[in-house]
Formats: structure tokens, sequence, C-alpha cells
């Protein structure tokens, strides 16, 4: 009894040394320990600044907001060709679900009705045609009103910060959806075998941090092209619009690293955990009984 007490809180020892080492190595690896780890760390917490919580270097006057509103004024007539046009295409759509009833090709089939829907879709794709030539010309002026605001407003950091959340959103949206999917290919793979729950919890623990992983970067790719988008539509010059683009990457890059090393490190803990748990639990039940009567009635 005594030696088996003794080996247990050796190994106990044990356990407990070589989680302090791994903490000392893991902390020597990640933290600001040489100068260029240092600078890392200094441009992470620089973007995760500039993207979440760093106010509008420009503030917007009042005078910037009345020169913006009397130019959005001159596009009312602009606005109002486009309810007509929307109007035509709803009534369209309300054409072709009526003669196809909403099942999809079975109308061709039918060669009178092949040829209505035929000329529906026609004329939707004629309606569409205008209404994008129309959406250029708001997208023109709305670019012109924009500038004078300014990229370095509030207006040009909040579509610069709106644009990257929608793109976080999205990544999100597929790692759910791709770990959706790997749950339904799972239970059809299954072949009846037997697998242990640690190899089990570890398998999904993985599955769901490479999903996401994937959803960030997908996010980060996103977001370096549609940011230009948000950049050109303010007009701002060549200098400008580079370093404006710059910082934007340089948050967005901080704001998804961070993303990444709270997935991984959340799978490393419940990796862990289950390690901790399965082992707890094997300890428990590879003990002779005579240990646990024993200590029962000790208790007792």
């Amino acid at each position: 009894g005594n030696s088996a007490r003794k080996m247990e809180g050796t190994s106990r020892r044990e356990v407990a040394v070589s989680e302090a080492d791994l903490v000392t190595v893991v902390a020597t690896t990640v933290g600001p320990t040489t100068p260029k780890k240092a600078t890392a760390w200094f441009l992470w917490l620089v973007g995760l600044y500039v993207m979440l919580i760093a106010r509008a270097p420009v503030q917007i006057t009042e005078e910037m907001n009345a020169e913006y509103n009397k130019i959005m004024k001159s596009a009312d007539h602009v606005f109002k060709k486009r309810e007509p046009i929307l109007d035509a295409i709803r009534n369209i759509d309300g054409q072709i679900y009526q003669e196809t009833g909403g099942i999809p090709l079975a109308w061709r089939l039918d060669s009178k009705k092949y040829a209505i829907v035929t000329e529906l879709t026609n004329q939707r794709y004629e309606q569409e045609n205008e209404l994008r030539k129309v959406n250029l010309e708001l997208e023109s002026v709305e670019s012109e009103a924009k500038s004078k605001l300014g990229l370095w407003s509030s207006r040009g950091i909040d579509e610069a910060r709106d644009k990257f959340w929608e793109k976080i959103t999205m990544g999100k949206s597929f790692a759910k959806r791709q770990t959706m999917w790997d749950a339904f290919m799972s239970l059809l793979n299954q072949r009846g075998e037997d697998e242990e729950a640690f190899s089990f919890i570890v398998r999904w623990i993985i599955t769901i941090a490479f999903n996401f992983t994937i959803g960030f970067v997908l996010t980060l790719i996103n977001f370096t092209f549609s940011i230009i988008y948000v950049i050109r539509s303010f007009k701002p010059s060549l200098v400008s619009g580079l370093a404006f683009y710059a910082i934007a990457l340089l948050g967005a890059v901080s704001v998804v690293v961070g993303y990444l090393l709270l997935t991984c490190g959340l799978a490393g803990g419940g990796v862990y955990v289950a390690y901790k748990t399965v082992s707890a639990n094997r300890r428990l039940h590879g003990r002779p009984r005579y240990q646990i009567r024993g200590r029962r009635e000790h208790y007792d």
C-alpha cells in the first residue's frame, strides 16, 4: 500500500514538472524573447488597436457633411430610375413563377410554357442590364460624394471595418457548414468498428480547429481583395490609398492571427483535458479492488 502511494505521488510530481516544462517551452517559443519576436508582438498589438479600438484620424465636419448631402441630393433622379426597373423585375418573377409553378425544369417539357418562360427570362435579363447601368451611375455619384468626406474619415474607417467583419462572418459560416458536412460524412462512413473515446474526441477537435483555420484564412484572402473596392470608392490619392491598404491589412492580419491563436489554444486545451480525463479513468479502473475497498474502510 505504501509503495503504491509513493509511486502514485511520484507520477503526479512528474506530470506537474512536465506541465511546467511545457508552459515554459511555449512561453519561450511564442513570447517576445528576441528583437524579431518583440517586433512581431508590437505589430500584432498595433494591428489589433487599429482594427478594434482606434478612432478615425479625420473627423467629419458640418461643411464636409453638407457637401456630401448636396452631391447625394443631386442623384435623386437616378434613385427614381431604379424603382420602375425593380417593379418590372418583380412582376416578371411573378409571371415566371406562375408559369412554372415553382417546379424547376418541368416547364421545359411543355413547348408553350417553354416559349413563354424563355421570353420572360429575356425580358428579365434586359431589365437587369438597365438596373446595372443605373447602379453604376449611382456608385459614381456616391463615390464623388464620399471623396468629400475622405478615406481617413469615420465613414471610410467604418466601411473598412464593416467589410472585414462581413468576411469574418462568412469565414465562420464556412467553418460551421464544413463541420456539419464532415459530421454527416462521418455517419455515412461508419463501419461499425469501435473507436476509443480519446481518439474520437481528438479527431473532432482537430477537425473543427482545421475547418475554422481554413475559414479564417479565406476571410483574410477575401478581405485582401474586397478592401480595394472600398478604398477606390473614396477616390484617394495613390499614397493615401496605399497607406490605408497597408494599415487595413495589418489590422486584418492581427485579428485573424488572434482568432487562429485562440483556435489552436482551445484545440490544445481540449486535447489536454480529454487526455487527463481518459488517463484518470484508466488509472481508476486499473486499481485493484482491495485498494479502493481499503480506502473506503479507512474513511468509514
